[in-house]
């Protein structure tokens, strides 16, 4: 298998979209017209559809997910943490007024812990072991961005109104939570899906029509947006999440699947390499929309994907 073929178009989507905007080809008003399609239809058409028919066979244990979540979770707040203390470090000595620190920390820690299993997990687990792993990687990647991006967009909603200083109503708190294009989606496709609901013939070809260009799209936006910004501020953010994105997690992954649930070697590998995939673009897309940390996330997606095509190989001769 040669990790190398699989990862490298993703860096030249991405290179494409830096150069295009770093020459003037594209303005930024273009490339805000061809973000907004991307954002608000295509990617979640791409989440509800894939949730919708998302195949949960009797694979499902609460083992297989304790052993891929709570190292996530763990990941995840040890982020948040380091994030959020730095973060209040960082703007100690100017103007904290305009500061969401909690918002700031909650995006860093999904950079940190959120995996692009789709785009990269997917085609290098069925290259490796085959389509037999596909029950498995659907699961994991079903409540993956679900648990994930809503965690984050409750922690920002939470923040912000602390920082506001007015006081949080529930009401007003699921507004703040659910009012994200890549939540709503993926939880009416859980809801889709639970329930048994059939798509129509017509309905599912348009949504896979839609759906098809966003990975390239997401991407090729990510690259672009580079352009705009001076990652080599954010390098010691982008360290830190590159080392908790593709080590740190995998690594607990692997302890808790192999010595503390002890499940069957095939899921172990599954679990392991998709913990060590680096960070999902639609991390990004979450960094967008909630204005934090764009620079930090989109130059970890980029390095995180860079490293993972020596990590990657790596992992799997450790556990195969």
């Amino acid at each position: 298998m040669n990790i190398l073929s699989i990862i490298s178009p993703l860096i030249i989507v991405a290179l494409l979209g830096f150069i295009c905007t770093k020459s003037r080809w594209l303005s930024k008003e273009q490339l805000d017209t061809i973000s907004k399609f991307t954002f608000s239809i295509s990617i979640p058409a791409f989440l509800f559809y894939q949730m919708a028919k998302a195949d949960f066979s009797d694979q499902v244990s609460p083992q297989l997910f304790a052993s891929f979540y709570l190292p996530v979770l763990t990941c995840y707040f040890i982020a948040y943490l380091i994030g959020y203390f730095f973060y209040k470090s960082k703007h100690s000595e100017g103007d904290t007024s305009t500061v969401n620190s909690s918002a700031a920390s909650a995006v860093f820690a999904l950079s940190a812990s959120y995996s692009n299993n789709v785009i990269v997990g997917l085609p290098v687990l069925i290259a490796a072991l085959g389509e037999k792993v596909i029950g498995i990687i659907f699961l994991i990647v079903t409540f993956h961005s679900a648990m994930l991006f809503t965690l984050t967009s409750a922690i920002a909603a939470k923040g912000q109104t602390k920082h506001d200083k007015k006081q949080l109503s529930f009401l007003n708190f699921l507004k703040n939570t659910f009012n994200n294009p890549f939540v709503i989606s993926i939880l009416l496709g859980l809801i889709a899906n639970l329930s048994n609901i059939t798509l129509p013939t017509f309905l599912q070809d348009s949504l896979a029509l839609i759906s098809k260009p966003a990975i390239t799209l997401a991407l090729f936006i990510l690259g672009a947006s580079l352009a705009f910004y001076k990652v080599r501020q954010e390098l010691t953010f982008i360290s830190i999440a590159c080392f908790s994105k593709l080590f740190l997690l995998p690594t607990l992954v692997l302890l808790t699947s192999k010595y503390v649930f002890e499940l069957e070697p095939l899921v172990v590998t599954v679990l392991v390499v998709l913990s060590a995939c680096p960070t999902g673009v639609n991390a990004y897309l979450i960094a967008v929309n909630h204005q934090q940390h764009q620079q930090t996330v989109a130059g970890t997606i980029v390095l995180s994907t860079i490293i993972s095509i020596v990590s990657i190989p790596i992992w799997m001769l450790l556990i195969l």
